[in-house]
């Protein structure tokens, strides 16, 4: 734990926006962020299984300078940038590894505009860049994934709810020519509490045709504004699945996980 520590305030960018807030919240709200507008920041996250699946699988997983940069292109298109950083890996039996994480690319059209009685409604595509290795760490899929999901999005009083559906196509990193096929539901409710506050629920999941692709996450966090910036403290909980990935490791297999990310949103 001392090397955690050691590099957990690293910081970088944003402030505070409600719209779109990955890594804190995976569930991506409909609206966007707005031409001229971006969002970035950077952070350390932390997850761990109270036993790994097999000697040659994780147990835990650090990933530091875990960043994000959002662009509002358009008035209702936003461009994303999400990189896991750097991964730190430890074995059941106290071996060490390291990757660099993979780097996500998506865009995010809003298509309908919230109004008094209907909700935002939205689309977002997402390709993954392989950049993590499978062997000999398993911390990645040497794959490149595409992701498609229907968001949803509407303020009630001061909560703001997101639904978002969607699908995954995955390499399979174990077999040449074969992929899998993940249907993929969230969602969340954001809270204003005072001021310089916000707190999120949040649960995330997915299925598919493999027999460790049913996993269910239940996510919680709070937010505050200082100084020009937002501090993300966040985590998670297994809920439901096993603690056995299709490839990359640690998606949605943790046990349980904790994070700091820190945020500043800007105007050009």
């Amino acid at each position: 734990m001392k090397y955690i520590i050691r590099t957990c305030i690293l910081l970088v960018l944003p402030i505070w926006n409600l719209y779109s807030q990955r890594p804190v919240i995976l569930t991506e709200d409909a609206r966007t962020l707005g031409a001229g507008h971006i969002e970035s920041g950077i952070g350390i996250e932390y997850y761990k299984k109270s036993q790994a699946p097999a000697n040659d699988f994780p147990q835990s997983q650090i990933r530091l300078l875990v960043s994000s940069t959002h662009i509002g292109v358009a008035e209702n298109v936003d461009l994303d940038l999400d990189w896991r950083g750097r991964l730190l890996a430890r074995f059941e039996h106290g071996e060490e590894g390291s990757d660099w994480g993979d780097l996500m690319i998506a865009s995010k059209i809003n298509l309908i505009t919230e109004r008094e009685i209907t909700p935002s409604i939205g689309i977002r595509s997402a390709v993954k860049l392989p950049n993590t290795s499978y062997l000999p760490y398993r911390l990645g899929s040497d794959q490149t994934d595409y992701y498609l999901h229907l968001l949803i999005s509407k303020m009630i009083q001061n909560v703001n709810l997101s639904l978002n559906v969607g699908l995954g196509i995955l390499g399979n990193p174990g077999a040449a020519g074969s992929q899998d096929d993940s249907y993929i539901y969230s969602a969340a409710a954001t809270v204003p509490i005072g001021d310089r506050f916000q707190s999120f629920a949040e649960v995330f999941g997915f299925t598919g045709y493999f027999e460790n692709d049913h996993k269910l996450i239940m996510r919680f966090g709070t937010s505050m504004e200082l100084q020009g910036l937002q501090w993300n403290l966040y985590g998670s909980v297994r809920a439901v699945g096993d603690n056995r990935d299709f490839a990359t490791a640690f998606e949605s297999s943790e046990n349980w996980s904790v994070a700091l990310f820190i945020k500043k949103d800007f105007q050009i």
